[in-house]
């Protein structure tokens, strides 16, 4: 073989893998679009909203909780829902906790609720972790891997990672990896706020039709 030849297939491999890199993250929901087509609006890397009408469903997740009851998510339809996988071995979900806890506590009163899916975890260790973080909000254990393979919307090793559900439980809202707390919190809001307004017009609405019969 001619002595050029072999790094220049070097050249070539290293190109290839570089791509199919690419593309992993691409699939993995990391990178930002214009929404033009899709009815999506970037907000940043790793965040991605979805216009009302458009919007994906997950599956009516439910088991055991941290705390030793059951949660079934479909109970907590007519509240903006924030479920958050992490787990107590995932590094960025340390730092990426304490915030959650500060947001949890900040938007209640807007009427949202926060779940926490606990992925692959000792439930010790879990335990331990939340209590340090003070995320006193429920957690759904998946001790297999079950429930985060069910969310197709969300990679397979997508801990940390953040959906935000409006009232019907649709996806409103995606955060692949962690977020900081502005961001975050004001996300949050937004839903919550297309929420209370979209109630508010329904309401009016009706009391109109009855105005006018």
């Amino acid at each position: 073989m001619h002595r050029g030849v072999l790094p220049r297939l070097a050249a070539v491999a290293a190109c290839v893998l570089a791509l199919a890199a690419c593309s992993s993250a691409g699939d993995a929901g990391t990178r930002v679009t214009d929404g033009s087509s899709t009815g999506q609006a970037a907000l940043g890397v790793g965040v991605t909203e979805y216009a009302a009408g458009q919007r994906p469903t997950i599956p009516d997740l439910t088991g055991p909780t941290l705390d030793g009851s059951t949660l079934t998510l479909s109970s907590l339809h007519g509240h903006v829902v924030v479920l958050n996988v992490w787990a107590s071995w995932c590094g960025p979900c340390r730092e990426e906790a304490p915030l959650l806890a500060k947001v949890a506590g900040a938007t209640r009163s807007a009427g949202v609720r926060f779940v926490g899916i606990d992925e692959q975890d000792r439930p010790e260790a879990a335990k331990a972790f939340s209590t340090s973080a003070g995320t006193t909000y429920p957690h759904i254990l998946d001790p297999d891997g079950t429930l985060l393979t069910s969310l197709r919307i969300v990679p397979s090793t997508g801990v940390p990672s953040t959906l935000v559900l409006d009232t019907t439980g649709a996806v409103a809202a995606r955060v692949i990896g962690p977020v900081d707390e502005a961001t975050f919190q004001s996300l949050v809001l937004s839903v919550a706020g297309g929420a209370s307004g979209a109630a508010s017009a329904s309401a009016s609405s009706s009391a109109s039709a009855s105005g006018a019969g």
